[in-house]
């Protein structure tokens, strides 16, 4: 709000485009005039858009630390959870209301630190999850021996994530993530490194779907 003497090309009460004037205390004052309420149900574009939010907050919303910290270098003037969902709108596939996330695409972290060649997934003993990597420290950009290894398991049918943001250092080449909840049931996998110091990030990798023993 605005105050003004002699008013802007002289005083004047009312409405002026998004601009309202008006007295108030012995001053001219200038303000804007407040948004409109939206009147009578929403559009279907409307309600595709905020189905899809719905979708992607309830999918994302427990991995919110994890998010504020490997997006936080990407992430302009929002959290880095907030970037995260903005970057995995396009995992959504169909149309309201049969919309799903094509997990495949999903990504966990965003940035330049180098990944691996080659990381897998997979259940080989009941309730656990062995990811193995590539140690390419030294060869990839910027990796290095003392990069944190982050890894993360989703079961649909729980709608629950599991991860560990510091599982192990790039050197190690596996590690082994205890899902016993997870058992019997199919889950979509993911691993990311980040510098020691999480100044550096590298975009996740995701490593397969795996029936949990």
């Amino acid at each position: 709000m605005g105050t003004f003497e002699q008013g802007y090309m002289g005083p004047f009460r009312g409405k002026l485009g998004t601009a309202v004037g008006s007295r108030w205390k012995g001053l001219y004052v200038l303000r804007s005039r407040p948004p409109r309420k939206r009147t009578g149900p929403a559009s279907e574009s409307q309600l595709e858009v905020q189905a899809k939010f719905l979708l992607m907050t309830k999918f994302l919303r427990p991995l919110t630390d994890l998010l504020n910290q490997t997006f936080k270098k990407s992430a302009v003037n929002m959290s880095g959870a907030n970037k995260a969902f903005a970057e995995n709108k396009q995992a959504i596939t169909g149309a309201s209301p049969d919309l799903t996330i094509d997990y495949s695409k999903v990504i966990l972290s965003t940035g330049i630190l180098g990944n691996t060649d080659a990381a897998t997934a997979k259940s080989a003993e009941a309730g656990k999850l062995v990811f193995t990597w590539t140690d390419d420290s030294g060869i990839a950009e910027q990796a290095l021996i003392s990069d944190l290894v982050f890894v993360a398991a989703f079961s649909e049918a729980l709608n629950r994530w599991i991860y560990n943001p510091a599982a192990a250092t790039r050197n190690a080449g596996t590690f082994t993530l205890d899902v016993a909840a997870f058992s019997g049931k199919p889950v979509q996998t993911y691993i990311g490194f980040m510098s020691a110091d999480g100044k550096r990030i590298s975009t996740s990798l995701f490593t397969g779907a795996v029936n949990v023993l």
